[in-house]
């Protein structure tokens, strides 16, 4: 079947269609919001349907989302919070969203209950070891887009692919980010010919929050991701404020435009568009003196309008992407002039040209008898076109994808078993070339899978519990060249000691088919001819990990967590990159012995004191892979890192305060063949030395929806010495030069890059209407015609309810559930 733009958009007019008999009904979920009397989030407060099993946790923003019991009755719900005693408030079957403050009980001898934002946090409830970043932890960096997001995180770590194009690559579990399955609101997303700069693609300020799942994860999106997935979540339009706008510059002369507008069309219909863009054409950076620009000339736009609908039986979502992304490097004409002295016979020059089209979303059905019953549909169509040229050689691409998963979910045997079935669909026509090598071809992956899920409760008022997570997936790959089948398991199994102290384990299989030449784009600004030695087979490799989270509490005011995370991956098959055989060539093999990666991850978070958080981890690896017939650490991974980050904020959040340290240490560079006595030692050792990163941020502010900020990345000021080898003949005409290599990059390029931003938020309606609510200890109903608030220029009015929640005087217990909330 040969794709085309014609069928892709026939399916896209096919799904709309397929949504168009929607009705505006009252929805099935409610979403409330926690917080105390000053305002002030609760977070991980557990709220439950009163004597129902159905509940939820308040993640880091204090929100919960539950499943009702039906859409006709009130029913109450219960707040727990780890040390008080239950509270309980009527929710009428029209009420959808509330804001739920815990208050004091005057007339009787009470305690107010405070929480902290905890910005990072690892569930405790989730069998799957998922790491969630919030708003908290967003703010702390320029986070200009998602490469930029994980400066304070030590499971994913960034850095530069190579000298000249600009591309950035994540680790996670000691291998590269190829290894781990990029999603965007749980679908896949730029993981294939968008693999090259999708880091960038997706905005920090489109981005609501991000779970990092490790380890052999759920089946149901796939099992491309080998060592885990990360998931973005993007900004709903119906929680958003109404106009949101960010600039950013940076010394150098990169600026970027951010803007978000968000609106109500009706009760069930909400919009968003969210616009990014930035440019950069400082056309004299050369700091390193090489004749070739430390930064390459960029413009990009990129824009997702959002079309999102609920009502109490059906929630649908569509989504329009397009990017347009335009980047020049290399020489240019005024840094070889300063350079050589001397006008330049030829430049060695690098241009990319990528644009994007897509669509995506999903259809949920939730109107069955059985509320635990529900369907899901998602979707991803798109066009990505993808053309560079590296000096004399040229790379042509050409994606055209369509993608569906279909989802049933539902409760088996008293709400404690749990049931997902599903089957995914996914063709891909590529046309892909790079200098002689052609790739032309088409894949089709088919997949079904079912997943099953089991908690018992074995000491409900000290937290303990087991749960089990048990998937199997088998998926058909077909290509131009061969048909394969696979079979999938992925096991995950948590105990909780109590509700702060949990282990994990998980054992799984994982198959990805490799893109030979776009995950390889690195090594394409080098004098090297790619080989591919013979047909490239999918990848497959068992991970294997344990997780151990502990949430305590030295005193009230003094919360800490400590974790640690050690994994392995084992790979039956290996797409092998040979830098090591010969420095003019880039050998391209199955595995042909053994490759393995051993992971361990320590981290450390304490609040000294209010407002002030600190976080220190250090992450072991150990990589190695067979090259040739050798088994050779991995090259251009560092075996050993550190993160010290501390976090302040002013009692009234008016300032927020971070600075982070990040240790890079010493890795394994690619052999260097021939006379290596004119490079740095660094490179005739073929060992880069350790070196630490430092970032700052500040963020004020201000009423009215202000905010202003000021950073600098890389206060150090450490840069690489001679990134690029054999600057001096690009093109390769003399035999007497060091080959031309721009792709062993261990360190940054370019010194400290001092940054500058505003940001103006307008909320516009609010989301809540005005309804009062008394103590559920004194009163089990509650008059709902008595407000509490104003009335809107909408009509319409903050809705909130206020609860108590009452500490009994026999509990000295003064802790906090912050085990957070299921993302999944």
């Amino acid at each position: 079947m040969q794709i085309t733009l014609k069928n892709i958009a026939l399916a896209i007019v096919l799904l709309l269609a397929s949504t168009s008999s929607l009705f505006a009904q009252r929805s099935t979920t409610f979403s409330g919001l926690v917080v105390d009397e000053t305002g002030e989030i609760l977070i991980g407060a557990t709220v439950t349907w009163q004597d129902t099993t159905i509940g939820a946790v308040t993640d880091i923003d204090g929100w919960f989302t539950i499943e009702r019991l039906d859409t006709t009755q009130a029913h109450n719900l219960q707040i727990n919070y780890v040390g008080y005693e239950t509270a309980t408030v009527e929710i009428l079957p029209d009420e959808d969203n509330l804001q739920l403050i815990v208050q004091q009980n005057l007339s009787m001898e009470t305690i107010l209950v405070e929480a902290t934002e905890r910005s990072s946090f690892s569930s405790t409830l989730n069998p799957i070891n998922v790491e969630t970043l919030g708003h908290g932890e967003l703010r702390r960096a320029a986070c200009c887009n998602l490469s930029e997001s994980f400066e304070n995180n030590a499971t994913v770590n960034v850095s530069f692919a190579d000298a000249v194009t600009g591309a950035k690559e994540i680790e996670m579990l000691g291998l590269r980010g190829t290894y781990t399955l990029m999603q965007i609101e749980n679908q896949p997303a730029f993981n294939r010919l968008g693999r090259a700069y999708g880091l960038e693609y997706i905005p920090g300020t489109f981005i609501e929050s991000i779970q990092i799942a490790k380890g052999a994860s759920t089946v149901r999106n796939g099992v491309a991701g080998i060592t885990g997935q990360i998931n973005t979540e993007l900004i709903k339009p119906f929680d958003a404020p109404l106009l949101f706008v960010n600039l950013f510059a940076n010394y150098t002369g990169r600026v970027e435009l951010n803007t978000q507008i968000n609106t109500e069309l009706s009760p069930n219909w909400s919009t968003g568009l969210l616009v990014h863009a930035n440019f950069y054409d400082n056309k004299k950076l050369d700091n390193n003196e090489d004749s070739f620009l430390d930064i390459p000339l960029k413009k990009q736009f990129n824009a997702i309008a959002r079309f999102v609908f609920r009502d109490e039986n059906w929630h649908a979502e569509f989504n329009v992407q397009g990017i347009l992304d335009n980047r020049q490097g290399g020489q240019t004409a005024a840094t070889y002039q300063h350079v050589f002295d001397k006008a330049p016979d030829r430049l060695y020059t690098i241009s990319s040209r990528i644009n994007r089209i897509g669509v995506f979303g999903k259809v949920g059905y939730l109107g069955f008898n059985n509320p635990t019953q529900s369907i899901a549909l998602t979707y991803n169509a798109n066009v990505h076109e993808h053309n560079s040229f590296f000096g004399d050689n040229t790379y042509n691409g050409l994606q055209q994808q369509a993608y569906l998963n279909a989802t049933f979910q539902t409760a088996l045997i008293n709400q404690k078993h749990h049931l997902a079935v599903g089957a995914t669909g996914d063709i891909i026509n590529f046309e892909e070339q790079f200098s002689d090598v052609n790739l032309d071809r088409q894949e089709l992956t088919t997949g079904v899978f079912a997943e099953y899920d089991f908690t018992h409760k074995i000491n409900e008022e000290k937290g303990s519990e087991f749960a089990v997570l048990l998937g199997m997936r088998g998926e058909m790959l077909h290509t131009t060249n061969f048909t394969k089948v696979y079979a999938m398991p992925r096991l995950n199994l948590k105990y909780n000691f109590t509700s702060d102290i949990v282990l994990r384990g998980s054992a799984g299989r994982g198959v990805r088919n490799p893109n030979v030449l776009i995950e390889n784009i690195r090594y394409m600004a080098s004098n090297r001819a790619f080989i591919v030695q013979e047909q490239i087979m999918p990848e497959v490799a068992w991970n294997y990990g344990l997780n151990f989270v502990w949430n305590f509490k030295l005193s009230p005011k003094h919360e800490g967590s400590f974790s640690v995370d050690a994994y392995r991956t084992d790979f039956q098959n290996q797409l092998i990159a040979d830098i090591d055989s010969r420095s003019s060539e880039l050998n391209l093999y199955n595995l042909r012995g053994q490759s393995f990666a051993n992971s361990l991850l320590v981290g450390y978070t304490q609040t000294i004191t209010k407002g002030l958080e600190a976080r220190i981890a250090y992450k072991f690896n150990d990589v190695r892979m067979t090259i040739g017939d050798e088994l050779r650490t991995a090259p251009l991974l560092p075996q050993h890192r550190g993160l010290l980050s501390l976090n302040y904020h002013t009692p009234d959040k008016g300032w927020e305060f971070n600075v982070s340290a990040n240790l890079i240490g010493t890795q394994r560079l690619p052999s260097v063949n021939g006379i290596t006595s004119d490079l740095p030692e660094y490179r005739s050792t073929q060992q880069a030395p350790a070196y630490v990163m430092v970032n700052a941020h500040i963020n004020k502010t201000f009423k009215g929806g202000w905010q202003v900020y000021v950073g600098a990345e890389n206060l150090t000021n450490y840069t690489q010495e001679q990134p690029i080898l054999g600057y001096q003949d690009p093109f390769g005409q003399s035999a007497s030069t060091t080959s031309f290599d721009a792709a062993s990059v261990y360190a940054p390029v370019f010194g400290i890059q001092v940054y500058a931003g505003v940001k103006y938020t307008f909320e516009g309606k609010k989301r809540f209407s005005s309804v009062s609510a008394c103590s559920a200890e004194d009163h089990t109903g509650h008059d709902h015609d008595e407000h509490e608030g104003h009335d809107h220029e909408e009509g319409e009015h903050e809705k909130k309810k206020k609860v108590q929640l009452e500490k009994p005087a026999h509990d000295e217990h003064d802790g906090n559930d912050h085990s957070g909330h299921d993302h999944e």
